[in-house]
């Protein structure tokens, strides 16, 4: 019985994502997400940091930048993939107050491809992070 169960849900995932590829979307989470990403004080070699130093995106998704270390810090895109039209998004406010957020949608100025970005009062200790944008639905796992 255990396997007619599994052969079941089997056969009803391949149908829903062939029905979603027939309907011209791709199969996969619909909705965006918000990814987190916090500027942190570490112990170490580089004090300060983006965690996490890199981050998978898609189209829709939010990047979400929040001030955990209580010191000056900001994000700005260094490094922008072919294509890609930041604008005024290519560099952020600084944030002061721990809890501050800086929030970034990926929306149509981000071309898929690989960003780097820093924060510039801390660029010279290693201060780095990358953001990957990928092309499909919204990012799976990177809540």
């Amino acid at each position: 019985m255990s396997r007619l169960k599994l052969l079941m849900t089997t056969s009803l995932v391949a149908m829903l994502a062939l029905s979603a590829s027939a309907n011209g979307q791709k199969a996969g989470p619909l909705h965006p997400h918000t990814i987190v990403v916090k500027l942190v004080t570490k112990a170490g070699a580089i004090p300060f940091a983006f965690e996490p130093a890199l981050v998978v995106a898609h189209r829709g998704d939010t990047v979400r930048f929040i001030e955990d270390a209580g010191v000056m810090h900001n994000v700005h895109f260094t490094k922008q993939a072919p294509g890609a039209k930041l604008g005024a998004a290519a560099m952020g406010p600084y944030l002061t107050t721990k809890g501050q957020t800086y929030d970034v949608v990926i929306d149509g100025r981000f071309a898929e491809g690989k960003y780097e970005y820093v924060c510039d009062p801390h660029a010279a200790v290693g201060m780095k992070g990358t953001l990957v944008v990928e092309s499909g639905g919204a990012a799976a796992g990177n809540k």
